[in-house]
């Protein structure tokens, strides 16, 4: 029996691999725009905010090491 509030084990992984697909996705999205000098788009409290990929990429690569 499973309590309310808690996730079954079949949907925490159904949930794990959709979150590594999207990481995935969106670091290669950040790589192909840094390799093209672009910058990425964002909202942030209302206002656009563009984001050079090459600083988004610093910071996946940051997160990987460690950092």
């Amino acid at each position: 029996m499973i309590k309310k509030g808690s996730i079954s084990r079949e949907n925490q992984e159904l949930s794990d691999k959709i979150m590594l697909g999207f990481r995935l996705a969106y670091e290669k999205l950040v790589k192909e725009s840094a390799l093209h000098g672009e910058s990425l788009v964002f909202g942030k409290n209302g206002k656009t905010v563009y984001v050079p990929a090459v600083e988004l990429l610093k910071d996946i690569e940051n997160k990987k090491k460690g950092y």
